[in-house]
Order: C-alpha cells, then structure tokens, then sequence
C-alpha cells in the first residue's frame, strides 16, 4: 500500500506530539506508525521529513554527544550487516556525515572511531593499537625489510588506512612499531603520483585535497612540498600519465 506524504508527515507529528520535541529516527521506530525506512526513502532522508513536516531535524551539531553518533553508526551496521556507507547514513541515518566529518575529522575516522576497518568492510570490534602494532612488527619479521603501505594493503590483515587513521601517518605507525621507514622515510615521486593515481581508480574520479587527507597514503603537505603545489602534484600525475596513453 502506498502511503501520501501528509500521512507520512502527518504520523512524524503525532510522534513528535508523544516525545514532546522533534523527533530522532529512533523516537519514530519506538512510536511510529510505518516503516523509518519508508519515510527515509520517501524524503530522501530523516532530516528533510523532520524538516518537511515542520520541525529542526536534531540538536545544534556542536550538542552532540560523541558517544551518541558511534552509537547510530553501530546500529546503521548491525541494521544492514555491513560497514555504513556515508550514502547509508544520509538516507537512513539520524545524522549528517558533514556531522561526522566536523566531530572526527572525517568520515574514515569516524568509522574508525566506532570499530570498523573503513577499507574492508568488516565490522570488527575496535583494532587493539596493540594489535596494529604487531602486525607491522610480524609483517617486518616475515619479509626481512619494513612492509610499505602498498604491501599491507595487498597481503596485510589490516588496512592500511586503519594505521593512518590511528596514528596519523603511514610513517607514524611506522615509528610506533620501532620500524625504520624504507629509504629513510623518504618517498619516491613515482610512488607519490602513483598513490595519487590508486584514488582516482578507487574513487572513480581525480582526488581532491579532502580524498589524500581521508584515504590517502601520505600527507597533502608532501605532495605540496615536493611538487610546489597541490595542484602541481595533480599535474604531474595525471597529465603525464593520460599523455603517455594518448
């Protein structure tokens, strides 16, 4: 059966009248009439039904508790039995993810922060820094040289994501397993425009400075030391790459 949008919003009200104040998406689920997920599908997303039906979505973002958005990220994963996506969580979600991405920095930390590997999906519970640690330690051993960040990427139990997140660079955890960075820590331009090159596969499209800060393997600021700009960086690797297949 098809419900009109005045039942949808109208059932919002009535929800709201019961809460007495705006109602979250988990007020709707323990009160509502119908299906969260059809109103969320309906409207595009909770926050526009709240709106749509005449209220402010949820609390100033700075009001947040921080246990509170790990919280619906969690039950996002266990209602879909999988790693939220940021699309998940703006159609079905009670938050944002530009909430998210000002609480923690960005959307891979927050992911991060609420136990999951943003790379591979799993929904583990939170990595141990332990755990990471020896990982690095039994990777080196294993190898006989220190394991890059394409290397755990390919044949890690972790991503390496995880390490950059936790730590804050790829050189950082490095550092923090007692481990010498390859080349005295100094990367090749080559393997800088070809991780460059590896977003633009992921992502489907070509990075911007927010993609190299959330899923990149090394720092804006390198790219921007070493080839003058962020823009020179992307120039060098993606210019020079399409002329080579032209």
């Amino acid at each position: 059966m098809a419900y009109s949008d005045a039942e949808l919003l109208g059932d919002i009200q009535a929800v709201a009248a019961v809460v007495e104040r705006a109602p979250s998406l988990q007020d709707y689920r323990d009160h509502g009439e119908y299906a969260a997920t059809t109103i969320t599908r309906r409207f595009d997303s909770w926050q526009n039904a709240v709106a749509r039906a005449g209220f402010e979505p949820h609390a100033a973002e700075s009001e947040i508790p921080t246990d509170e958005l790990l919280a619906e990220l969690r039950r996002l994963a266990e209602e879909h039995d999988t790693r939220p996506t940021a699309d998940l969580m703006n159609d079905e979600g009670e938050y944002w993810v530009s909430t998210y991405r000002r609480q923690f920095g960005s959307w891979a930390n927050a992911l991060a922060e609420a136990g999951f590997d943003p790379a591979d999906g799993r929904t583990a519970v939170q990595i141990s820094d332990e755990k990471l640690l020896t990982a690095l330690d039994e990777m080196a051993t294993t190898r006989g040289a220190t394991p890059t960040f394409q290397e755990m990427e390919r044949d890690g139990p972790y991503s390496p994501r995880t390490y950059v997140n936790r730590f804050g660079s790829w050189t950082a955890a490095l550092e923090a397993a007692n481990l010498e960075p390859r080349g005295s820590g100094r990367v090749s331009d080559d393997d800088l425009l070809a991780e460059l090159r590896r977003l633009r596969a992921e992502i489907g499209t070509k990075p911007v400075a927010d993609d190299v800060r959330e899923e990149g393997a090394y720092s804006l600021a390198t790219y921007q030391r070493r080839f003058g700009s962020w823009s020179g960086a992307k120039d060098a690797a993606f210019d020079e790459s399409e002329s080579s297949h032209s």
